[in-house]
């Protein structure tokens, strides 16, 4: 399947039918821009229903239009090349005027053999169909009433939801006439609704139909595309190739890119608009627009799949001049910051390294002194050259006291940082200023006061880490001997009931001691550092649940509920062993010391590359211990020790995880106890 999916025949198919789509829907776009472009009248405008068409509500507007312009050519009139409003209305001589020019524009008007109109401005009516009163034209399918009162209120009716004007010109009549009473009914003829309906209904049929093969061809395009994409450089064994054409420059293909795109759709509108006004005939017109779009389509399928191969390839810059010159100015500028940021740090590094203490500060106000001086003695040069030779020779002086007393601060510098960093060893040679020998012999002494101290704590560590695994191997011995007399004498016949009882509690106090004992050998060894460690991929999940399943009889009987989200595929690398016993040490703290019917939450998460595992639950006793301590040996938050347990359980969880590269973290809030393990995720 990878051979056929990255086999070269695969790819010029598809770019064969990226063409060919891209020139189907060229063919198929510019057809149904001339068919609809092709009828006598443009009415189809994406409206959803012929009844919803611009076309019949322009015609239901065009009385208020008539009625809006009679009134702007009789107000207006021009004067010497400027526009005068004219007086009242009122004046006989407007209204003459106003009622000539309705007249003559509602008797001259061309769109008025479409539609019925009923006009009446005062006593004069003007009507094309012979009715008598406006309502006689509201009982046809499309129509408008408007009518406006003396007192200028406006009242509107139309066929549907139809808004019939936008600007409402009949209110805008107002700064003309306020008194006159206007009345405009108009209605579309049925033989024009007939008419129109057809032409509508044609051209949505082909703008529907254009827009969805175009739609069609588009998509196959645009998945060719992807796939080309994804594909190009790359051949059937999976290794990236590039092409002869790739050596071509980045700036050459986007320049063809850009130009054919812009050329192409530029000479295909010329040519279709040259067939619908000029003399290109329909028999040349297809042919040259396939021939267009297929060779722009060529042209830039080619630059661009060459461009994305480059990309692949990591060869764009290589391949490119504007990103050459660009990624070597901002190298250039990134050195020039470097070096004025370096300069600038140690510049002011020194200054503030010296001022900041009491030494430097006096030696640079005896320098600032003896230049002073030496200053002077240049000012006295004009009377004698002799003071000029003296102030070279005192600056000359104030340098070498300067740099002989910075020389000892540096050693006494250096040797404060060993010290620091742990070298407690390290001792200040010998210095040569007098009132410098007194602190670096105490920083000497400091020193070494340390490195006694710590090679005496290490020391005494030791000692009790050898002493507590010789002592817990030591009892191993006898213990067991105890537990198997034990067990052989709780097996003896006719033993006493009341003997029975003691040879119990014999058995679990000696358990209970063999288990300190193993405790304290398997801590010791962790912190001497003589344990083994094996890292191996472990499953989270896994290993939580085989330890409740291993405590499953003691939660039961605990009547504790175990509310547990451990999601599948959380992996982490440590030994499973030392983790199985942190997980079944933290279970066995959880039913020493839960409060009874609470719940118990053990989960864990992926968070920024962590794997969290959290078990948390309800402590019966108030939680008043430090957070830091309880993880320490023999550390236990049951201060009265009543229930069972050593204080070991924690201290071998923490120091088992953080042996596997883990962290181990308590968190107390209120009386919610809980653990926290992180780890990183396994990769």
């Amino acid at each position: 399947m990878r051979k056929i999916v990255y086999s070269n025949i695969t790819k010029f198919i598809a770019v064969l039918l990226f063409i060919a789509s891209i020139v189907c829907g060229v063919l198929i776009a510019s057809d149904g821009v001339l068919q609809y472009f092709n009828q006598d009248e443009e009415i189809y405008n994406f409206e959803s229903d012929f009844s919803e068409s611009w076309y019949i509500t322009s015609l239901l507007s065009e009385p208020e239009n008539v009625m809006y312009n009679a009134y702007h050519s009789v107000f207006y009139q021009e004067v010497n090349g400027l526009w005068h409003v004219r007086g009242d209305i009122e004046s006989d001589e407007i209204r003459n005027d106003l009622s000539n020019q309705l007249n003559e524009r509602f008797g001259n008007y061309s769109n008025f053999d479409k539609i019925n109109y009923y006009v009446q401005w005062n006593d004069l009516v003007l009507t094309n169909c012979g009715a008598e009163r406006a309502e006689d034209l509201m009982q046809d399918e499309y129509y408008s009433y408007l009518k406006r009162d003396a007192g200028g209120y406006v009242a509107r009716e139309m066929s549907g939801d139809r808004d019939i004007s936008r600007v409402y010109l009949l209110e805008t009549i107002d700064r003309f006439d306020s008194t006159s009473t206007i009345v405009i009914c108009c209605s579309v003829k049925e033989e024009t609704v007939a008419e129109f309906k057809a032409i509508w209904e044609l051209q949505e049929g082909i703008v529907i139909n254009t827009f969805t093969q175009t739609s069609i061809c588009a998509v196959v395009a645009l998945l060719m595309l992807i796939y080309l994409i994804c594909v190009c450089g790359k051949d059937k064994d999976g290794e990236y190739k590039n092409m002869w054409l790739d050596n071509v420059w980045l700036e050459g293909h986007l320049a063809s890119i850009g130009a054919v795109g812009i050329g192409g759709v530029a000479l295909c509108l010329f040519m279709l608009e040259e067939y619908a006004y000029g003399d290109f005939s329909r028999s040349l017109v297809y042919p040259a627009l396939g021939t267009v779009s297929g060779l722009v389509s060529t042209i830039f399928i080619t630059s661009l799949l060459s461009v994305i191969r480059n990309i692949k390839t990591r060869r764009l810059i290589s391949t490119s001049i504007l990103l050459r010159v660009l990624r070597w100015c901002i190298r250039l500028v990134k050195k020039i910051i470097k070096w004025i940021w370096r300069k600038t740090k140690a510049f002011w590094r020194v200054i503030f390294g010296m001022l900041s203490k009491k030494t430097g500060l006096i030696l640079i106000t005896m320098l600032f002194v003896y230049t002073a001086v030496a200053g002077l003695f240049g000012v006295l040069t004009i009377i004698s050259p002799v003071w000029l030779l003296l102030g070279i020779l005192l600056f000359g002086g104030a340098c070498f006291v300067v740099a002989y007393r910075a020389k000892d601060l540096d050693e006494i510098k250096k040797g404060v940082s060993e010290v620091r960093n742990g070298n407690v060893a390290y001792k200040i040679p010998e210095v040569r200023c007098q009132d410098m020998k007194a602190l670096a012999a105490n920083i000497n002494d400091i020193a070494q006061g340390l490195d006694e101290s710590v090679a005496a704590k290490v020391k005494a560590e030791r000692l009790k880490t050898e002493l507590v695994t010789n002592v817990s191997h030591d009892l191993k011995t006898p213990i067991t001997s105890i537990i198997s007399y034990t067990e052989l004498l709780s097996k003896v016949d006719g033993l006493p009931d009341e003997a029975r009882d003691y040879v119990a509690v014999i058995a679990k106090k000696s358990d209970r001691l063999n288990k300190l004992t193993q405790d304290l050998f398997d801590i010791s060894k962790v912190q001497s550092g003589n344990d083994d460690v094996v890292l191996e991929k472990l499953d989270v999940s896994l290993l939580i649940n085989q330890a409740l399943g291993e405590h499953d009889n003691e939660i039961q009987n605990s009547g504790l509920p175990f509310c547990v989200d451990t999601p599948k595929e959380l992996f982490i690398s440590a030994d499973g062993r030392k983790m199985s016993r942190v997980v079944s040490n933290l279970i066995n703290n959880i039913l020493k010391y839960t409060m009874k019917n609470t719940r118990v939450f053990i989960t864990a998460s992926e968070n920024d590359g962590m794997i969290v595992m959290e078990f948390k639950n309800i402590s019966a006793y108030p939680l008043n211990f430090n957070v830091e301590e309880i993880t320490q040996r023999f550390v236990r938050g049951d201060e009265s020790r009543t229930a069972e347990g050593n204080g070991l359980g924690l201290a071998i969880a923490k120091s088992y995880t953080e042996i596997c590269n883990g962290s181990f973290e308590i968190v107390v809030d209120g009386d919610m106890f809980k653990a926290i393990l992180r780890f990183r995720k396994y990769s």
